[in-house]
This record gives C-alpha cells, sequence and structure tokens, in this order.
C-alpha cells in the first residue's frame, strides 16, 4: 500500500489531531507498540478517527459488534472503551502477528472479556457468523470490499450501522486511471452503496474518507 497522501490543508491534520482528546494510556501504549513493530503503522485509524467513532458508539450503545481488520487492536480496544457492559466484539484479522499483537494488548486491558479476535480469511469468518450485529467496522481487504457489502449489510441489525474506512483511498477515487486493485475496489464498493435503494449512507471525509450505511 503507497503512503497516503495528505487530503486536507498542510497542518490542518496536525491541527485537528491537537484539538482532539487525546488516546487512554493503553491506547498510547498499543500504538507505540505499533509504530515499533509495523511498516505500515497508518493502518490504524488514529485518535481522530477513533474519537469519532467513540461519539457514535457511545451515543447507539450497540450490544454486537463486529470488526473487519483488527490490525493491532487500536480500534477494537477503542471501540471497547465507551461499549456498554454487555458488549461484545467480534474482530477479524488475517495476519497472525499482527493478531498476536493485538490479543496482547486485548488480554492485559479491562475489556478482554468483550473481545474475541478470530484469524484466517473474513469471508469465510463471517459465513459462519450466527445472529446480527448492531455495529460492523469494514478495515481491511479494500480490494474486496465490493465483496463484502451484502454478507455484511444482511449482518446488520434492524438499527445497525456499517461503517466502511478507506472511502476516499487517499484520494483515488477521484482518479479513473488509477487501476490499482485497491482504488477499484473502494470506488466500485462506493458506487455500489450509492446506487442500492435500500440503502442510506453518508461519505465523510475523516480521515482517509468513512462512509456510514444504514438500511433505509
Amino acid at each position: 500500500m503507497p503512503a497516503p497522501v495528505r487530503l486536507t490543508l498542510p497542518g490542518i491534520e496536525e491541527y485537528t489531531t491537537k484539538h482532539t482528546t487525546l488516546d487512554s494510556a493503553d491506547l498510547c501504549e498499543l500504538a507505540a507498540e505499533t509504530l515499533r513493530r509495523s511498516d505500515r503503522p497508518h493502518m490504524m485509524i488514529g485518535p481522530v478517527e477513533a474519537r469519532f467513532l467513540q461519539f457514535l458508539l457511545f451515543a447507539h450503545q450497540p450490544k454486537r459488534v463486529l470488526e473487519i481488520g483488527t490490525f493491532t487492536g487500536y480500534s477494537a480496544l477503542s471501540m471497547a472503551e465507551v461499549l456498554p457492559p454487555d458488549a461484545h466484539i467480534v474482530t477479524c484479522e488475517l495476519d497472525e502477528e499482527y493478531a498476536q499483537i493485538a490479543r496482547r494488548f486485548i488480554g492485559a486491558s479491562q475489556w478482554r472479556d468483550r473481545i474475541e479476535v478470530r484469524t484466517g480469511p473474513a469471508l469465510a469468518t463471517i459465513r459462519d457468523l450466527s445472529g446480527t450485529y448492531d455495529f460492523i467496522l469494514l478495515d481491511a481487504d479494500q480490494p474486496h470490499f465490493p465483496d463484502y457489502l451484502d454478507p455484511l449489510v444482511d449482518l446488520l441489525s434492524e438499527r445497525g450501522i456499517l461503517a466502511a474506512d478507506n472511502t476516499l483511498w487517499s484520494g483515488s477515487v477521484l482518479d479513473e486511471t488509477d487501476d490499482r486493485a485497491g482504488a477499484e475496489g473502494i470506488r466500485r464498493f462506493n458506487d455500489l452503496v450509492t446506487a442500492r435503494e435500500d440503502l442510506t449512507s453518508v461519505l465523510l471525509s475523516v480521515r482517509d474518507g468513512l462512509r456510514l450505511i444504514r438500511k433505509r
């Protein structure tokens, strides 16, 4: 994945981060570990998007949460901080090394009983899930985002919300000549969502693009 391209004026991202509530101590430690251990630390959602999701989940109070793309566990732990006591997160990760980091930090946290890390291809994992989910975060396997749309919409509860990250793909959604798999996957996903008359959505320019989707 190429390095992310700035989508705002120089300094704006730093300004928004400075004026956003800081990560908890646990999240700061995990973010530092991710910087040390990964050559793709930008895959973390970061404090601004984390606080945005926390606001959303604080208001929505979902009981069942599904995440596609655990990475090192930063987003799962940030969501767990604001969930009700009886809530549960299932988070899916393909890379075993990242999953091990996530399990270590989750296991050392007060949220360890709320988060379950599953490894393997996420499309296979979600086929084995039962019931519905009140909040779903899609944040991995961007070239195949279109393949996730139907299965994840089917898993949404009546008032459930699907949040799809990276839906601006560093601005490449505007460049039809960019035929990289990620860019094509995101553009197709966005077009599919827009064309669905049974869905209501908004595409936000938060960080690298966050699309919120619900059943109409």
